[in-house]
């Protein structure tokens, strides 16, 4: 027998992240078996992330040329 799991989403009641404890129940997601039977929800800490992990930074490992504009005639001609 398969158990279907939701690979993500978020619950119907309380807009939990889904995850293995995941319970369906009249064609809805809950997060847990207690959102799924109306219980008070329990008060969970949400992750919290830093703001400079929010923004990509380049990584990069070439070191920094000048713009086109900036280099010789010579250089410009042979690239």
């Amino acid at each position: 027998m398969v158990d279907l799991v939701p690979a993500s989403g978020s619950c119907a009641r309380c807009r939990g992240a889904l995850g293995l404890a995941s319970v369906r129940r009249d064609g809805r997601w809950y997060c847990s078996a207690a959102c799924a039977q109306d219980e008070p929800p329990t008060l969970r800490p949400r992750p919290v992330v830093p703001e400079d992990w929010l923004y990509p930074v380049p990584r990069r490992h070439l070191r920094r040329r000048p713009p086109l504009e900036l280099r010789g005639p010579a250089l410009r001609a042979g690239a």
